[in-house]
């Protein structure tokens, strides 16, 4: 189990570029903290957990995020499902610019206010899971639960 450090190191006191550089699964903030709790009751290691805005990401060991929706279908969880669990895999390519498009930055009033990224659960041994740990299933069934029990609108499990 990855516990919350007190005081983190340097290297993680901005979770901004583990963030960026990391295999991550994302869901609705509210659903990640139900799974934390019940990951955290069960004694479940799970890695890293970064949240920004509405939105928290559990970091993965890279090479990692390709094969979540194949694995979240294994376990019964098809994307039919739409549960909004999300894998993305490190530096996941921007979407492009449409041809034509000013190269003009926004005005200063129609910017986007993007929250900054914090830890809620920091890293203490480098990236999250990967495809050898069989954590990495225990990982993706409880966030898919959480997913599902939030859609439903039933209480998170225990």
């Amino acid at each position: 189990m990855t516990a919350a450090l007190p005081v983190p190191p340097a290297e993680l006191s901005d979770p901004t570029p583990a963030l960026l550089g990391s295999d991550r699964v994302e869901v609705r903030r509210p659903v990640a903290l139900a799974a934390l709790g019940r990951l955290d009751r069960l004694r479940r290691p799970y890695g890293p957990v970064v949240a920004s805005g509405g939105l928290a990401a559990f970091l993965l060991a890279p090479g990692t995020a390709d094969a979540v929706p194949d694995l979240l279908h294994w376990l019964g969880w098809g994307a039919e499902l739409e549960l909004g669990l999300t894998a993305r895999p490190a530096g996941a390519p921007r979407v492009p610019r449409p041809r034509g498009a000013e190269e003009v930055p926004p005005r200063p009033e129609n910017r986007c206010d993007v929250p900054p990224a914090v830890w809620l659960r920091p890293g203490a041994n480098g990236p999250g899971l990967d495809l050898r740990s069989p954590d990495l299933l225990r990982l993706l069934d409880c966030l898919a639960d959480a997913c599902a029990r939030d859609l439903m609108g039933l209480a998170p499990a225990a």
